[in-house]
């Protein structure tokens, strides 16, 4: 297992995991999971959906109706112990979605006590952000309510649970996220807290409409890693041809200002919020380049399933749409198996990273010491580069014979390490 800093993530919607669809028959993918050499497997909310103000025709996994329970859709409390246990087996971690800002209007909780509910001036449950009509938000003043949510967490451990991935941590306040990191400790050491971040943009709104929200910062307090959603847009416009590279690493460069020492942001092209990278109109090339650069640059690496096929469609979130694994891209898949190798080798050395980009395309990436050193071209055509280093190097992804690390031409992507 490798450290924090550079796990490797697959995240699964069960609905649409292809055939693979329940705990159960999920087991079965387990192999080829662990056979890409992953870390961790993520499942997005396993629970009971809401009916009230649904979307779409099953409405939509992050409007939870009973965090105690597991949606029948999937399966029994039990199925999801005996797959956890199979994943242990297999050298995988598993991590549960957390979705404590808000649950589905028709929610256990609703009706045990709706005093555990933000509400407007009418009295009337709602939500901070308004186009989330299928949801209405927790309210994290009434104490009462904190037991009971560290409640859920604390079983889902004993269950075997290994991290969990927190939804809009940044809207939950910061005293909840301690006591109950702090509690879950007491029953099993070494949890995982992945926070998702918010927007900076969303958490700027936020304020201004008069609610708080934690920024990335303070987030680290708690999470041992959060999103990079505090640098996506520029991300994106990269990716839409809006922005440099220069733009977009100056903004990674940003990150090592404003965080603390040893802080672990989450690396990704796809999620489940976010379009398929073939959507924006790139090439499968192109996708090779960018999923290099985000297994280089400092953090941890989310890969959403689906994302090994030539898949334009990110599936829906609120009904049935399965991901065509027929679709697999090899030469990709063995990328991808390449980089997480190099992850589990710690090929890619230590915490840290030195950026350099030569000319408009070619992104230069290293470690302090030059223990390895990278270069993606982001151009349409070759560069030539000299990287002027001594000593021997051995190319990584093309299996080279060492040798001086000296005038290159990079037709797309070359990673190297001290032989």
């Amino acid at each position: 297992m490798t450290g924090k800093n550079q796990w490797t993530i697959y995240s699964i919607y069960l609905r649409n995991h292809g055939e693979c669809n329940t705990f159960n028959s999920l087991v079965r993918d387990l192999d080829r999971i662990r056979d890409l050499g992953f870390d961790a497997l993520w499942l997005l909310p396993v629970h009971p959906i809401g009916q009230v103000n649904k979307k779409g025709p099953l409405g939509c996994p992050y409007a939870i109706a009973d965090y105690g329970a597991i949606n029948p859709e999937y399966g029994t409390k039990d199925d999801f112990a005996a797959f956890i246990r199979r994943a242990h087996e297999k050298g995988l971690k598993v991590i549960m979605d957390v979705v404590y800002n808000h649950t589905a209007h028709d929610a256990d909780l609703y009706r045990r006590d709706p005093r555990f509910y933000l509400r407007d001036a009418a009295g009337n449950p709602v939500t901070k952000e308004p186009e989330w009509a299928d949801v209405i938000d927790l309210d994290f003043s009434n104490r009462d309510l904190w037991p009971l949510l560290m409640g859920y967490l604390k079983s889902w451990v004993t269950l075997g649970v290994d991290g969990f991935r927190c939804d809009v941590a940044s809207l939950v306040p910061m005293d909840f996220w301690r006591a109950a990191k702090a509690a879950v400790a007491e029953v099993k050491a070494g949890v995982l807290w992945l926070g998702e971040s918010v927007h900076t943009e969303f958490l700027h709104a936020l304020r201004q409409r008069g609610y708080e929200g934690a920024d990335d910062a303070t987030l680290f307090e708690v999470f041992d890693i959060l999103y990079d959603y505090d640098i996506h847009p520029v991300f994106e416009d990269f990716v839409k041809g809006r922005a440099s590279l220069r733009t977009y690493i100056d903004a990674v460069e940003d990150q090592d200002r404003l965080y603390p020492e040893g802080y672990v942001k989450l690396r990704f092209i796809e999620n489940h919020d976010q379009p398929r990278f073939l959507a924006y109109g790139r090439t499968q090339k192109e996708k090779e380049k960018f999923t290099v650069m985000v297994y280089l640059l400092k953090g941890a690496t989310l890969f959403y399933g689906g994302q090994e096929t030539d898949t334009v469609k990110t599936p829906s979130l609120f009904e049935v749409d399965p991901v065509d694994f027929s679709r697999e891209v090899p030469e990709y898949v063995a990328l991808v198996k390449k980089l997480n190798g190099l992850m589990k080798e710690k090929a890619l050395a230590g915490d840290e990273r030195v950026y350099e980009v030569v000319g408009e395309n070619l992104l230069i990436i290293r470690d302090p010491e030059s223990l390895f050193v990278a270069a993606v071209n982001f151009g349409s055509g070759p560069l030539t580069h000299d990287f002027a280093l001594g000593g021997s190097y051995r190319e990584l992804t093309r299996g080279e014979a060492p040798g001086p690390l000296d005038r290159r031409t990079i037709e797309d992507y070359l990673i190297f390490t001290r032989a």
